[in-house]
C-alpha cells in the first residue's frame, strides 16, 4: 500500500478546503463546516492494509470514502476522539447507485479516524460529516397523519438540506430492507443527527437529489419520513438501483451483519412496511414479479424478470451484504410480524409513463376498495391543476377487474395530474396523491426561403402545441464564429400558430430562433450580396 509516513503524517495540513455550503450557512456554520474532506493518498494492495491514525480537519460524525473515477476498493473505518476509545471496525458500504465512492457511516462524535483497505485507487479522500450539533433532539411524529409514528423531515432538519429538484414517482410492488453502517452505539437522542448526516452526505457529497432512503427507523422504535414527497406517495428513491420506480425503501440505523435489530426498532420497522404496503394495497406475504431496469450496482440486466419476496432484503436485488446478515437473517420473521399490521384499505393510485416529454401523456394507476368489492368497470376522472388552480377534468377511463386502469391525456401546460373516483351509493369518493408531470412543447418552424439578397424580408412560421400566448423570435449574425444579435421581438401566437418576419440588412449568415417556454426552435439563414 503506497501511504507513506510524509502522506500519512502529513494529512493534518493537506486536508483539502471546505465543500460548498448552502447559501443559508451561518457564521458558526462557517467556522465548523458541515461537510469537509481529507487527503488520504494512494492505494494498490491486494492484502488489507492499515492506516495510521488520521487526524481530521474538525470534529465529525459520520465519514465516507471517495476514490478516482475507474478504482475499486474495500475500506473498513473506525474513529474515536483523541486520546478516546477506538469504536469497532465497520465496514464503509458501496452505495446503491454508481458512485466512486462509499456510503458514509456514523462513528459518534471523532476527531481521529483509521482505515482498513485494500484495492487498487491513485487518490483516496474520506469525506467528513457534522450533524449531531445541527439537528433537533427528540423530535416528535406526527399527530394528525395517517401514520401517526412517522417522524416528518421537518423535525430532523431536513429544511437544512432541502432537495435539489422535486420529487418522481412510481409504483409501491415491494419493500426492500437497509442498514445505513456505522455503530449502533447511539442514543435515541441522536437519531435525528444521524438522519440528517446521511442527507447531507447523499445530496451535498453525492450529489443526488435527496436522502435516498423513504424511510428511516432506529433501534428504539422512532421511524423517520425520509425522501420528500408524501409519505403516502410512491416517491421514487435511490435505494435498490434497477428496482427503485416500483420499491419502497427503509434503512435501519447502524450496522446488522453481527447483531441482529433489537426489538423496538424490528417492531417499528414490521410496522412502518406493513402499514405502507397495506396503503398502496400491496400483501405483505407473497412473491412478486418486477422488471429490472438495469444498472452497474443491480445483480440483474436491464429487462430481466426478477422474483422477489414482498419484503425483500437490499442484497437480493444488488451487490452489497446489506442490511447485514442478523438483519437479513429476521427478513422472515419481519414478514410475518408486518402481516400483524396489514389492514385492507380503499386507495387509487396514478403514475405517469414519463414526467417530462411531449403530448399525449400516459398514465395508469390502480383502484382498490377496503370492502374486496370488485372495481371492474369503475368511471374514474383523470384532474389537471397548475398554479394552483382549480383541478379540472382532461380525461375519464374505467378500472379493469384486478383494479388497473391506463389512459392517455393532453395537458394544457405543465402542471400536477391526479386520478380520481367519485364515489358511488356504497363507496366513498377517491382521490390519489397528485403527480407532477412537465410538458415539453412541440413547435415547428420554416421560411419562405433559405437564401435572398440583404434587405429582404424573410417570412417565419410555425405551430406550437400546447400554445402560449407569445413567443419570442431573435435573429442573430454570425461574427468571427459567433452568435450576434440584430433584433428581439415578441410575436403573438393565434390558435397554436405564429408569423413574422426578419430582415437581415448586409450579407452574411444569420440564425432565427423562435423562443417559447421549455423549448426553441433555429434555422439559418443567407443573406447574399
Amino acid at each position: 500500500m503506497d501511504l507513506s509516513r510524509r502522506h500519512v503524517l502529513g494529512l493534518g495540513a493537506v486536508a483539502l478546503g471546505a465543500l460548498r455550503l448552502p447559501a443559508t450557512a451561518n457564521a458558526k456554520a462557517a467556522s465548523h463546516p458541515p461537510l469537509f474532506e481529507l487527503g488520504v493518498g494512494r492505494l494498490n494492495s491486494t492484502r488489507w492494509q492499515l492506516t495510521k491514525p488520521l487526524r481530521a480537519p474538525d470534529r465529525f460524525d459520520l465519514v465516507g470514502l471517495r476514490w478516482n473515477p475507474g478504482a475499486h476498493v474495500e475500506a473498513q473505518v473506525r474513529a474515536r476522539v483523541e486520546g478516546g476509545r477506538w469504536t469497532r471496525w465497520t465496514a464503509l458500504p458501496h452505495p446503491h447507485v454508481p458512485l466512486d465512492g462509499t456510503d458514509p457511516a456514523f462513528t459518534g462524535t471523532a476527531d481521529e479516524l483509521q482505515f482498513r483497505l485494500r484495492g487498487e485507487a491513485k487518490q483516496l479522500t474520506a469525506r467528513f460529516v457534522r450533524a449531531l450539533d445541527d439537528a433537533p433532539r427528540n423530535p416528535k411524529a406526527r399527530a394528525s397523519q395517517a401514520a401517526p409514528f412517522v417522524i416528518p423531515r421537518a423535525s430532523w432538519g431536513a429544511d437544512q438540506v432541502p432537495p435539489r429538484s422535486g420529487p418522481s414517482y412510481g409504483a409501491v410492488q415491494a419493500a426492500f430492507v437497509h442498514h445505513t453502517a456505522g455503530t449502533i452505539e447511539y442514543g435515541p437522542e441522536q437519531s435525528p443527527g444521524i438522519v440528517l448526516g446521511i442527507a447531507r452526505y447523499h445530496v451535498q457529497s453525492n450529489g443526488w437529489n435527496d436522502i435516498g432512503y423513504n424511510f428511516l427507523v432506529d433501534r428504539y422504535g422512532n421511524v423517520f419520513e425520509g425522501r420528500a414527497g408524501g409519505i403516502e406517495a410512491a416517491v421514487i428513491g435511490a435505494q435498490a438501483q434497477g428496482f427503485n420506480d416500483d420499491t419502497t425503501g427503509i434503512a435501519c440505523l447502524g450496522t446488522f451483519t453481527a447483531v441482529p435489530l433489537d426489538e423496538a426498532g424490528f417492531d417499528a420497522l414490521a410496522r412502518i412496511v406493513g402499514w405502507k404496503l397495506s396503503i398502496h394495497g400491496i400483501p405483505v406475504n407473497g412473491q412478486v414479479t418486477l422488471i429490472s431496469g438495469g444498472g452497474s450496482t443491480t445483480r440483474y440486466p436491464a429487462g430481466t424478470p426478477v422474483v422477489f419476496e414482498r419484503i425483500s432484503g437490499h442484497r437480493d436485488s444488488n451487490q452489497t451484504t446489506c442490511p447485514g446478515d442478523q438483519l437479513y437473517a429476521q427478513l422472515p420473521t419481519l414478514r410475518t410480524r408486518a402481516s400483524s399490521y396489514a389492514f385492507a384499505a380503499s386507495g387509487i393510485t396514478v403514475k405517469a409513463a414519463s414526467q417530462k416529454g411531449v403530448q399525449p401523456v400516459n398514465v395508469s394507476g390502480q383502484l382498490r376498495f377496503a370492502d374486496g368489492s370488485s372495481p371492474a368497470g369503475a368511471v374514474l376522472g383523470v384532474e389537471y391543476t397548475t398554479a394552483g388552480s382549480a383541478w379540472t377534468q382532461i380525461g375519464t377511463t374505467n378500472a379493469g377487474p384486478d383494479g388497473s386502469w391506463a389512459t392517455s391525456i393532453t395537458l394544457p401546460a405543465t402542471g400536477q395530474v391526479r386520478a380520481v373516483f367519485g364515489g358511488d351509493g356504497t363507496r366513498p369518493r377517491l382521490e390519489s396523491a397528485p403527480v407532477s408531470i412537465k410538458v415539453v412543447p412541440s413547435m415547428t418552424l420554416t421560411t419562405d426561403k433559405r437564401r435572398a439578397k440583404a434587405g429582404t424580408a424573410f417570412a417565419v412560421s410555425g405551430t406550437l402545441s400546447p400554445a402560449q400566448g407569445r413567443v419570442e423570435c431573435l435573429l442573430e449574425r454570425q461574427v468571427r464564429n459567433r452568435w450576434v444579435r440584430v433584433q428581439r421581438k415578441r410575436i403573438n401566437v393565434r390558435g397554436g400558430a405564429y408569423r413574422t418576419t426578419v430582415r437581415p440588412k448586409t450579407p452574411g449568415l444569420y440564425r432565427v430562433s423562435i423562443i417559447a417556454t421549455g423549448v426553441t426552435r433555429r434555422r439559418t439563414l443567407r443573406a447574399q450580396r
